[in-house]
């Protein structure tokens, strides 16, 4: 995807981790996709090989506190099963001056793509 930003304080095995990681998730085959949509936020859950499961995630600049709570939940599901936090499994993220497609009534929007086998 264009555009990709990475920290550039994140230490530099960090940041070739995660642009091995993006790479595998560009290359991989899906095994299976969920989309999830609210009203300021879209997450498309999928499972590839070989790199697993990982997360899409695009939200516009009026996402609601039921929104908010959805990333908490999948807070909460990464750190249950994977042991870290959502932060250390972002290989994307891009923070857009322009509204989202899906969010044509907002100024602009993030979009970030999370995947544990960063952080492993």
């Amino acid at each position: 995807m264009a555009g990709t930003m990475l920290s550039l304080t994140a230490p530099s095995a960090q940041v070739e981790r995660r642009l091995t990681v993006l790479e595998q998730i560009e290359s991989s085959q899906t095994i299976r996709t969920k989309i999830t949509q609210g009203q300021h936020l879209l997450v498309v859950h999928s499972i590839a090989d070989p790199v697993g499961e990982y997360w899409d995630i695009a939200y516009g600049d009026r996402i609601s506190a039921e929104e908010i709570a959805e990333f908490i939940d999948l807070e909460e599901r990464v750190w249950k099963d994977y042991g870290v936090r959502l932060i250390d499994i972002a290989v994307e993220r891009q923070e857009n001056p322009w509204p989202h497609p899906m969010f044509p009534d907002c100024e602009s929007h993030t979009y970030v793509r999370l995947c544990p086998k960063a952080a492993l």
